[in-house]
């Protein structure tokens, strides 16, 4: 077999679409193991070498299914042809090869026709063999737009594959969906997702929201999902944290309409983390339950005494970025909704000031002139009384909402 080693992939597709190109994969054939023992071996389960360039280098391999090796398969790279390295790859428009050094493409499945036609196809049925595929294929979607579309033959292959959703490891799962958030146009992976017939098998949370219409005055939208995709539109430029909140801000909201026939306790963290069906990082997930409590709390400070204000900020702990934070995604929750009765937006200035009064303030000098040292109760109390004295001083002032 001749040797000889090509350009694949992504940054193949990419220079098609006219994209940037960011990482330069190459796969060589015809050649062992051994002939690549001056560079360095980043692979763990197959052979990918590290070119001096940054580029990576993998041998050409097919995979066969027998429960061992990456993903359960076993990766055989002897006598593997460039056609049947490429057949393995997900979509047409992936399994495209460039020859540097002849300047000609090697393209088996017409994937340069389907960048024409903006069109995504699996390759061949090799499809099948690994369901996280399903998730790229939607990945691949929000990445290019609406205007792309899944053609029909891949439809119906992706519906034949939803049971074995059901397994995916979550931890494989996470790492498609931080690519996701990373897109300006996230909501169109979940989109895709529910498109395809198979959203409720991968989240099935997720999906519950599309089961129930709110109907009040606040939420015109046909469901819960369609609201929570106009939240992540809003949020298209903002932090992957943020747009998890879009996403599972309103998920406990299906349980309690049918419990209590109304939201009524919906954004209790107690209640929203059972439904988590990400796996999210322990930090992130933290952040995300504490934006959701109290995203609707923030838009109802000015109902409140001035003892409960002080105990909301008191809670933040002085973290201003998470005040910011539940700031941001409280605008993208109003802006993305169909409503007749649109919320007053919230005065972010004022806010910032009481948050700014209560978290500059130290007890030390307090406590340096008491007789006796304080408990922990007793600095506790005159602490939050000295915040009630902020909120307090800060509302004679102003006013927490801006009129239109």
């Amino acid at each position: 077999m001749k040797k000889q080693i090509y350009l694949v992939g992504g940054a193949v597709r990419d220079a098609s679409l006219g994209r940037e190109i960011k990482d330069k994969d190459y796969v060589a054939v015809g050649y062992g193991v051994d002939e690549f023992s001056h560079l360095r071996q980043v692979g763990k389960d197959f052979p990918v070498f590290l070119r001096e360039d940054g580029s990576e280098l993998a041998l050409a391999r097919v995979e066969r299914k027998i429960g061992v090796g990456y993903n359960g398969f076993e990766t055989d790279t002897a006598d593997v042809t460039l056609h049947e390295d490429l057949m393995r790859r997900d979509l047409s428009i992936n399994a495209i090869a460039y020859d540097e050094e002849n300047g000609c493409y090697i393209d088996p499945f017409n994937g340069r026709d389907d960048i024409e036609k903006k069109m995504l196809r699996h390759t061949s049925d090799a499809f099948v063999e690994d369901p996280l595929r399903v998730l790229r294929l939607a990945r691949f979607r929000a990445t290019f737009g609406y205007e792309w579309s899944i053609h029909p033959s891949t439809k119906v292959l992706v519906y034949r594959m939803r049971e074995e959703l059901k397994h995916l490891q979550g931890d494989r799962v996470w790492k498609e969906i931080e690519k996701v958030l990373m897109l300006e146009d996230s909501h169109l992976f979940f989109e895709t997702l529910f498109e395809l017939g198979v959203l409720g098998y991968v989240f099935p949370s997720i999906y519950n929201l599309t089961t129930l219409k709110e109907g009040t005055k606040h939420h015109h939208e046909s469901s819960l999902f369609v609201h929570a995709m106009m939240v992540l539109r809003e949020l298209r430029n903002e932090s992957p944290l943020l747009k998890l909140c879009a996403i599972y801000h309103d998920i406990a909201k299906p349980q309690c309409y049918r419990e209590y026939g109304n939201g009524s306790g919906h954004e209790d963290k107690n209640r929203v983390e059972p439904l988590i069906d990400i796996q999210i990082p322990v930090k992130i997930k933290s952040r995300m339950l504490f934006i959701i409590d109290n995203h609707g709390k923030v838009s109802k400070l000015q109902q409140m005494r001035a003892s409960k204000i002080a105990t909301f900020f008191e809670q933040f702990k002085k973290d201003r970025v998470l005040l910011l934070e539940l700031l941001c995604f409280n605008e993208g929750d109003n802006l993305g909704r169909i409503t007749d009765n649109p919320k007053v937006p919230l005065d972010k200035e004022m806010i910032l000031k009481i948050f700014d009064g209560i978290a500059s303030y130290s007890p030390k000098n307090w406590m340096s002139e008491q007789e006796e040292n304080p408990k922990g109760s007793t600095i506790a109390q005159h602490v939050h009384k000295y915040n009630i004295g902020v909120v307090t001083e800060m509302m004679n002032k102003h006013i927490l909402v801006k009129s239109l």
